[in-house]
């Protein structure tokens, strides 16, 4: 039990709403050698742990050849086979209770049981120990899931990455995945009270102020249910990355007491940063507004 609880002392949690900016500077971070996470093979396996060899396979002491996720900068030939953080929410619903919807739950006021925290745990000790690495990191977007999570990892540092709403919604609606299932339903659930139903549905027609309504949901409740769980927490906003990423990546390892390794700062320098705020048409001005209004109403 010891040495299990050593490789799970202080694991690191991205977490954001969707088109943050949460992937591109987890990425970064989650490049130190020490850390293991829940990779893209664990999603295609979720039950099979020792698909976490593949990593030593890909990483080691001799070389080090990983894959990243598609969305950011042309990724090499065959990148979907080389390991890479991952989500892996069908991971994490192998792990849960029936009634716990990971991928979809807010989850607020839910925490694991003594069986589940015992098995995620076990699971997650599993990974780092196959990996061979020294401490967990993983990275989920939407809904922060913080007092869930919390439950199974009392000693978590969550690193809250969040971004301009008005880029944040805009860059949400040019996702293939969000236009087919978020952009006219409450996406996430859970949390919403029956006023708030009733105002959604006055708004599911408008794909904009659909879309911003959900985004200021999860970004209010992420905030509250942190306050609520006093968690161990740093908001880093995209904008600061994009400005200094180097500044930006050293304040994350000082609040993570991670060092700034050799590792680190080679994807640092081999990733490619671009203010993707202003690479997009900005939306028309009754657009904007119509974030911002819909922000306003949640508090943001």
């Amino acid at each position: 039990m010891q040495q299990e609880d050593s490789r799970l002392a202080s694991p690191i949690i991205f977490i954001g709403p969707g088109r943050s900016g949460s992937t591109i500077i987890s990425e970064v971070i989650l490049a130190h050698e020490s850390l293991a996470w829940p990779s893209n093979h664990q999603e295609y396996l979720p039950r099979t742990a020792s698909v976490n060899l593949l990593r030593r396979l890909f990483d080691n002491r001799f070389w080090r050849v990983t894959g990243e996720k598609g969305q950011l900068n042309q990724t090499r030939f065959l990148n979907s086979l080389l390991p890479f953080a991952a989500e892996a929410f069908p991971f994490w619903e192998s792990l849960t209770r029936t009634e716990i919807d990971f991928s979809r739950g807010f989850l607020l006021g839910e925490v694991a049981n003594d069986d589940e925290r015992r098995r995620i745990r076990s699971a997650i000790s599993r990974i780092v120990s196959w990996q061979g690495k020294q401490r967990f990191s993983m990275k989920i977007t939407g809904p922060g899931r913080i007092g869930y999570l919390q439950s199974v990892f009392p000693d978590a540092r969550f690193v809250n990455v969040v971004r301009d709403p008005v880029a944040t919604v805009r860059s949400l609606l040019a996702v293939p995945f969000w236009r087919d299932l978020g952009m006219h339903q409450l996406w996430w659930t859970g949390a919403y009270s029956e006023e708030e139903i009733a105002r959604f549905e006055t708004l599911k027609s408008d794909p904009v102020a659909a879309t911003a309504f959900q985004v200021a949901k999860v970004m209010k409740t992420t905030l509250e249910e942190a306050e609520r769980c006093d968690a161990n927490l740093l908001t880093v906003h995209y904008e600061d990355f994009v400005n200094d990423p180097g500044k930006a990546v050293q304040e994350i390892c000082a609040f993570l007491d991670l060092s700034v390794s050799a590792n680190l700062q080679e994807k640092l320098r081999n990733t490619a940063v671009h203010d993707r705020n202003r690479r997009k048409q900005k939306p028309d001005a009754a657009s904007e507004q119509a974030i911002l209004a819909i922000m306003g109403e949640h508090g943001r």
